[in-house]
């Protein structure tokens, strides 16, 4: 059984992911890394949220952000010999689903500032390019007004991946809306276990065939989303009534995991390792959890947008001067609304290695790049790769888990600085 289909552009599975689970061993993090269930995660916040993606036309709930591309590519016939172009800075869930469709991915450059490099992207077109995946890495939008123009002008799709952005608008339109489709993430913005979005403001999503993905996957969607609540001290008076259940039930699916990844084909243990996050067709057509569609119903929308905001901002503040790295984004326009807190980082390997010690919530966006794809396609994706460290600033961080990551960060990166020699003052 594969997980993607046999193509004429497939790569192996990248024997770097299966290394990265092994680096360290590093502790357990000691804040959240993405939204957890909590009480105030339903309290409501004065003032309007922003547009999101759900307001950008048709929507579908399914699985994950990447099952959305997949069903994206599939509705629009996408198929063997055509072309998808997708940005040189990508994560590999990007790619896999154009693979699976046996489509060709042809990579494309970007600026140091993650926009898309319009030129470059112009120059690798061809007669068999049929569509473009444009990211609004971290939540801060592209251009569309001009990608939107570039696809219509050439008469490619254009696939909007909102996957880092749930939340905002561009040109007065949501996030999604300019795109012939949009593809999201629920559980990076929402303190769900399980959740994407496909949406579409130019095309019925007709024929898609979702289906629910029976009881045993609601139970886990559930109890999934309970535990990692759980596991950071939310809902105290829940946990400590669900303590001893949820004891039995881990020891019962050790001994089942064990069993299941022995007994699998080594590209299918391979996912049970990985905690199976990626791509995987088996799970193409499966809506998203009853569980997370509630959850994503009732949250407080507006509480999400600003504390977002107001996280990023005291993050800004907090590592104003600090040595070795700047953010990304310096600023924070008004219809923006970050997934994460993106960092530069000078000397990226030392500090990176101490933050995860730490037990710092700490990745790497594209840390592991498409084998596939020649490395000299795009300098600033290989830099940003390494260099870019993304830091959570979601809703439910407390104030003293901000505080105390930010110490973290400063304590990291500050032994680098204080180990580089200072130039002599010459005599007169």
């Amino acid at each position: 059984m594969k997980l993607i289909a046999e193509s004429p552009y497939m790569e192996p599975a990248p024997a770097s992911a299966a290394r990265g689970n092994a680096l360290g061993p590093f502790p357990p993090e000691r804040i959240p890394k993405n939204p957890v269930l909590s009480g105030a995660s339903f309290g409501a916040r004065p003032g309007a949220a922003a547009p999101c993606v759900l307001d950008a036309g048709e929507v579908r709930y399914v699985n994950r952000g990447c099952m959305a591309i997949g069903l994206a590519l599939a509705h629009a016939g996408v198929g063997a010999g055509d072309e998808v172009l997708l940005p040189a800075y990508h994560c590999i869930s990007m790619v896999e689903p154009v693979i699976w469709r046996r489509a060709r991915p042809v990579f494309f450059r970007i600026r140091e500032d993650t926009s898309i490099d319009l030129d470059d992207l112009g120059a690798r077109i061809s007669a068999r390019s049929r569509a473009l995946l444009a990211p609004h890495y971290f939540g801060f939008p592209q251009d569309m007004p001009a990608l939107r123009a570039f696809c219509d002008a050439r008469g490619l799709l254009l696939i909007e991946d909102c996957a880092h952005a749930f939340f905002g608008a561009v040109a007065g339109k949501p996030v999604g809306a300019w795109g012939d489709y949009a593809v999201a993430s629920v559980w990076k913005f929402f303190p769900v276990f399980d959740g994407g979005v496909l949406a579409s403001s130019r095309r019925k999503l007709e024929g898609l065939g979702l289906r629910g993905g029976g009881a045993w996957f609601q139970a886990k969607a559930l109890v999934n989303t309970l535990e990692m609540a759980f596991e950071y001290r939310r809902l105290g008076f829940a946990r400590a009534l669900l303590a001893a259940p949820l004891r039995l039930k881990d020891h019962a699916l050790r001994g089942a995991r064990r069993g299941a990844a022995a007994g699998a084909p080594p590209e299918v243990a391979l996912s049970c390792a990985l905690g199976g996050w990626g791509f995987d067709p088996q799970r193409l057509a499966t809506r998203m959890s009853l569980s997370a569609r509630a959850i994503t119903r009732f949250a407080s929308r507006t509480r999400i947008v600003q504390a977002r905001r107001d996280n990023y901002e005291r993050l800004l503040e907090g590592l104003r001067g600090a040595p070795g790295c700047r953010p990304l984004f310096p600023s924070l326009p008004a219809q923006v609304v970050p997934q994460v807190f993106p960092l530069l980082v000078d000397a990226p390997e030392p500090a990176f290695s101490a933050l995860k010690r730490a037990g710092v919530p700490i990745i790497r966006f594209g840390e592991y790049l498409w084998e596939g794809m020649d490395r000299s396609t795009c300098p600033v994706a290989e830099d940003l790769s390494r260099r870019v460290f993304q830091f959570p600033c979601h809703q439910e961080l407390l104030s003293a888990e901000l505080d105390w990551m930010i110490e973290r960060v400063r304590e990291a990166l500050l032994p680098r600085v204080q180990s580089v020699p200072r130039p002599r003052v010459p005599a007169n």
